[in-house]
């Protein structure tokens, strides 16, 4: 079953919903549809990932990706892309994300 996160940038007023679903082989397609040019090209370069490619942050095929996309640094796509992967390999609860809807960064005063 695919699982699916949405990331609303306000600050750039982009917004972009991540589908991603594990193939029988064991790695997990990704798929992007977004309002913002940049994470639309990140999105093509996704090929099927590897589980060495989602599980480090250092060694992380999404995170080559989102440099060679031209993504800013603050952009929360390939951090949406982490999570929607994560849920979809079992590595954090599906059941438990969806209950708690949402992860934010919080601008303060």
């Amino acid at each position: 079953m695919v699982s699916r996160v949405r990331v609303d940038m306000s600050i750039c007023a982009h917004k972009a919903l991540i589908d991603a679903e594990i193939q029988e082989d064991g790695t997990v397609n990704v798929r992007i549809r977004s309002t913002c040019r940049e994470v639309r090209k990140f999105g093509k370069l996704i090929k099927p990932l590897h589980r060495e490619e989602y599980v480090s942050l250092r060694d992380s095929g999404i995170m080559e990706l989102a440099h060679e996309s031209n993504l800013t640094p603050t952009c929360l796509v390939p951090a949406g892309v982490f999570n929607a992967v994560w849920m979809e390999a079992g590595l954090i609860s599906k059941r438990y994300a969806q209950k708690a809807k949402s992860i934010c960064v919080v601008f303060e005063e």
